[in-house]
């Protein structure tokens, strides 16, 4: 029998040793790893909605002003959002951001390019590189080759200047193309009429890959006004590193003068469902696990995808009819990416690629009994990977990129082996490939399409990516939720650079409000 005394001293101990593991818990709780199932109630003076290159960005400039209250939640269980760098064949390969465009007023120029982590995909300025493959599998003479490209970048290069005071001239993006294209191909020694049609076709394609568009007859001109180009190489690669890299590199960067370490503020696997914002001054977030997080001023910095899809459930109350308005009439396009790998390089080691051209008599017979196969005419390139000896990177575009995502991965396969064997079986001996790898953005719940682009449903609508940033505010100026990522950015939407940016900004607009009413509390 133990005595009284013992067994105080044993409750003491034990009540310290509770104590002590609740600590212990709640600690982990709110780090990057949190995956206790059931209801938790969290407070944090700041709540950012995303782990993407906007709520990173965001997350890092309050670090590195000193602002450490707040919680980074993430609905995937990585982060990253549109950048996904994962690994495939020699080496990794990117599903969705992939080359940095532009060196000028580009921040994630700005952060890799002092530390050498940069290249050139210069194969891919090179037309001599390219390959251009009819659909009855003859190979186009490279100086016809050349001249395609010549056209195209004719008519797109510096077309914010050949489009400013003409932009109401034109219904569409398409309808200045096609006008442009009409007066340089007549003057073409290569390009009859209908051949001229055929090529138009394939850049299309190329372009609505760019855009993030269906059709470029949905791409508002003033769209492309409101675009700004970031001088310099325009097809940065990572070498063997991928796009994720930027993110470390931002994390590392808001660590130069601070211990907190940003990781430790993000939880993973935390799929918001409502932000109840009925009272300004005690934001309340629910998570899909239950958690409540309490806070006075969130930042979110989900896709535009998952706005459109979500913003009727998730806000309460309901955002401003213009906000709606604005979500509506700014576009969300769908592009995907396939990689396939081979057992061996079949192709020139200095190829860029292939794209492929269909001749109208070819895509007849092609489609005949086989309506269903038509998501091939939509896959328009197949680009080498720089850093991959055996891998090829197919895109598709539009329509048929969202109807793929719903076929399995061995009937792509098949029918793409027999894409290439129809346009390249006669020039090369194409093995069959051995893996396939493939994005499928627009039925991720967590981000319903690729980018953002100005439509002519934008225009009718009025929508902008300012409208879309505005933040709504308490009676006293507080910022109580905030809108962030690429589709928020005036001029750099749809770019990585541009979510860097539009984070930065809604950070720096906290700060800045904060700042004031901290001056105001001593005057």
């Amino acid at each position: 029998m133990y005595s009284n005394k013992v067994i105080k001293l044993i409750i003491v101990y034990l009540v310290i040793d509770i104590i002590t593991v609740f600590k212990g818990y709640s600690k982990y709780a709110q780090g990057n790893n949190l995956t206790r199932r059931g209801s938790m109630n969290i407070k944090t003076k700041v709540l950012i909605i995303g782990a993407g290159a906007s709520g990173i960005s965001a997350g890092c400039q309050l670090i590195k002003n000193n602002f450490n209250d707040f919680i980074i939640l993430e609905a995937k269980n990585r982060i990253g959002g549109r950048i996904f760098t994962t690994k495939f064949g020699d080496n990794v390969v990117d599903l969705g951001a992939q080359w940095v465009h532009g060196e000028k007023d580009n921040a994630a120029y700005k952060l890799a390019h002092p530390r050498g982590l940069l290249e050139s995909s210069s194969k891919l300025h090179n037309y001599n590189n390219h390959v251009f493959a009819m659909s009855d599998g003859k190979i186009v003479p490279s100086e016809e080759t050349a001249e395609i490209w010549r056209l195209y970048y004719l008519i797109s290069d510096g077309i914010q200047e050949k489009l400013k005071g003409n932009e109401d001239k034109f219904n569409s993006y398409g309808d200045y193309f096609i006008q442009e294209y009409n007066k340089v191909y007549e003057k073409n020694k290569y390009t009859n009429e209908k051949r001229a049609k055929e090529y138009l076709g394939w850049m299309e394609r190329f372009d609505d890959s760019i855009q993030g568009s269906d059709t470029w007859y949905d791409v508002s001109t003033r769209g492309i006004l409101e675009y700004w180009i970031c001088e310099g190489d325009l097809l940065l690669n990572w070498k063997k590193s991928g796009f994720q890299t930027i993110l470390q590199l931002m994390m590392n960067d808001s660590k130069v003068n601070s211990d907190v370490k940003i990781e430790d503020k993000i939880k993973l696997s935390q799929e918001v469902e409502n932000i109840n914002y009925t009272n300004p001054n005690k934001i309340i977030v629910t998570t899909a696990d239950g958690n409540n997080y309490t806070a006075s001023n969130v930042i979110i910095t989900t896709s535009l995808g998952v706005l459109k899809n979500y913003h009727k459930k998730l806000f309460n109350p309901s955002l401003s009819p213009v906000k709606q308005q604005t979500i509506e009439g700014l576009n969300f396009g769908s592009v995907n990416k396939i990689f396939l790998e081979f057992p061996y390089r079949w192709w020139p080691e200095d190829s860029a690629g292939f794209g492929f051209i269909w001749q109208d008599q070819d895509k007849k017979k092609f489609l005949a009994g086989n309506e269903e196969n038509e998501w091939l005419l939509d896959v328009f390139e197949f680009m080498t990977v720089d850093y991959q000896s055996r891998i090829l990177c197919g895109w598709i575009i539009g329509e048929s990129s969202r109807y793929i995502e719903k076929l399995s991965d061995k009937y792509v396969e098949d029918h793409l082996y027999e894409l290439l064997k129809k346009f390249l079986g006669n020039s090369y001996d194409i093995p069959r490939p051995t893996r396939i790898l493939r994005s499928q953005w627009s039925t991720d719940k967590h981000i319903h399409g690729c980018y953002s682009f100005r439509s002519l449903k934008s225009e009718e609508l009025n929508a902008t990516a300012n409208k879309l940033a505005e933040p709504i505010l308490a009676k006293n100026g507080n910022p109580v939720i905030m809108f962030a990522g690429e589709a928020t950015h005036d001029h750099y939407y749809s770019t990585v650079h541009g979510a860097i940016e539009a984070g930065e900004r809604e950070a720096k607009r906290l700060i800045n409000f904060y700042r004031y009413v901290t001056i105001q509390k001593f005057m």
